[in-house]
């Protein structure tokens, strides 16, 4: 199907563009309202929070800025950069030193986590998975890589790579090593999640990308991707409100009628970039809401720790496997992953809960999150200076769960969310749980308006 009509039936001046709502301000809304503007339309961004952002935020506390969730952006978020870069901001990357941990045994082995020749180098890995790993996982992931696109994740189902959890998978073909020192670490701490219910499609795309990734920071908080893009929006004629809630996205006659508690406006189209729980409430009724009851998500919470002094290590995060700490997933040290963010002589942690303890704090008071996890970074940052503030951060729709048969379903999926015409639907779950999946289902979903490409 072809959805025509917004821009190429009306003169493309100021007055006459079409007025398109976008509600929500992280990723995939302000990818969205970039890709709107560009466009000649005049979108009109909506965000209930304060500030734009979502899991992108940064926050400062105590004179040091943090980034709460998304801490990184790797050298594969090829759409990410672009927007960035049209928008002028290009200049906001910088690159990472890379250095990671692994707890093993109490003890820190320095890695490049998620680059698996650095992996196979260090004494993270017994040495018996090392052997399996450069025998058996590296020629598999790369017979495979044409299949493992971030872009297009229902290639690995095609390709049969979606039929079993990657704990499933990978006890099978590489033993429990694999599973507790390689996929555990690395999808609790990235993405919040457990590899007995994560599809091996995903792990398989991200293991493939980590061989040859560039890790990028962004100077000054992840939440200059979101602030550069919506200015540039501003600057295009679009509008940008945060502390505006939606309760309602509704297809009417000739246009969309999008509400909240006591108003209501009318706009030409909208995007609703919301996580997928959110949309569904707000597109009560119709297909689209049907077909996002498919999507599960987890609640996301995180610890930040503004300190007297820097917390003396060289790596950036320290990701602790199971049996290593109780409720700790990984440690975030912010003053050493890229400039503008920590004063010299200040440290800064961001902390994230194991997926386990995440559904558990997810509602609790702030002092219990602090002394569920304190003292485990105590424990394994032994050096660790005076804490001077500290911040519990929730996300009430956080991680994005990717289970077995899930990357199969997405065409069918993005499908079902595009039945109305005048409304389109974007979020990371749509693609890639990650920054780049968000950003690729906002430019599809403005492009789908705008009637410049097919709906996929």
């Amino acid at each position: 199907m072809r959805v025509r009509g917004l821009l190429s039936s009306r003169a493309m001046t100021q007055s006459h563009a079409p007025r398109i709502a976008v509600v929500g301000a992280g990723p995939a809304g302000a990818a969205a309202a970039h890709t709107l503007a560009r466009a000649g339309a005049r979108p009109v961004v909506l965000e209930a929070a304060p500030a734009v952002g979502g899991r992108t935020l940064t926050e400062e506390l105590d004179g040091v800025r943090v980034d709460a969730g998304t801490q990184l952006f790797g050298s594969m978020y090829t759409e990410t950069f672009r927007v960035l870069r049209e928008a002028g901001a290009g200049g906001l990357a910088v690159r990472s030193p890379g250095r990671d941990a692994l707890l093993r045994g109490g003890r820190v082995h320095e890695v490049v986590y998620g680059n698996i020749p650095s992996m196979l180098a260090s004494g993270a890995l017994p040495l018996a998975l090392k052997l399996r790993m450069g025998a058996q996982y590296m020629p598999f992931l790369a017979r495979h890589g044409s299949a493992l696109d971030m872009h297009a994740l229902e290639r690995a189902a095609e390709a049969g790579l979606d039929r079993e959890s990657i704990a499933a998978w990978g006890a099978r073909e590489l033993g429990r090593d694999f599973v507790e020192y390689l996929a555990y670490p690395f999808l609790s701490t990235g993405y919040g999640v457990l590899p007995e219910e994560t599809t091996a499609a995903l792990y398989h795309m991200l293991a493939h990308y980590g061989t040859s990734v560039e890790i990028y920071a962004l100077r000054g908080g992840a939440s200059g991707f979101c602030e550069a893009v919506l200015a540039g929006v501003r600057e295009r004629g679009g509008e940008v409100r945060t502390g505006t809630a939606v309760r309602r996205v509704e297809a009417r006659g000739g246009g969309v009628t999008v509400a909240g508690e006591g108003w209501s406006e009318e706009f030409d189209a909208a995007v609703v970039a919301v996580p997928a729980p959110t949309a569904r409430a707000l597109l009560a009724g119709s297909p689209a809401a049907d077909a996002l009851a498919a999507v599960r998500m987890r609640p996301a919470v995180s610890l930040a720790l503004a300190l007297d002094r820097p917390a003396g290590v060289r790596w950036f995060g320290l990701s602790l496997p199971r049996g290593e700490a109780r409720d700790v997933a990984t440690v975030a040290v912010q003053e050493n992953k890229g400039p503008g963010l920590v004063p010299a002589g200040r440290g800064a942690l961001v902390v994230f809960p194991t997926p386990e303890a995440g559904e558990r704090l997810a509602e609790a008071e702030p002092r219990a999150v602090l002394d569920a996890l304190l003292p485990e970074v105590a424990r394994v940052l032994p050096g660790l200076g005076a804490v001077t503030r500290a911040r519990v951060f929730r996300w009430r729709e956080g991680w994005t769960l990717f289970p077995p048969g899930y990357p199969g379903r997405l065409p069918e999926l993005r499908r079902a969310v595009s039945g109305e015409p005048r409304i389109a639907v974007a979020g990371d779950y749509l693609y890639a749980p990650s920054v780049e999946g968000a950003v690729v289902s906002g430019v599809r979903a403005a492009e789908r308006l705008l009637g410049g490409v097919a709906s996929r």
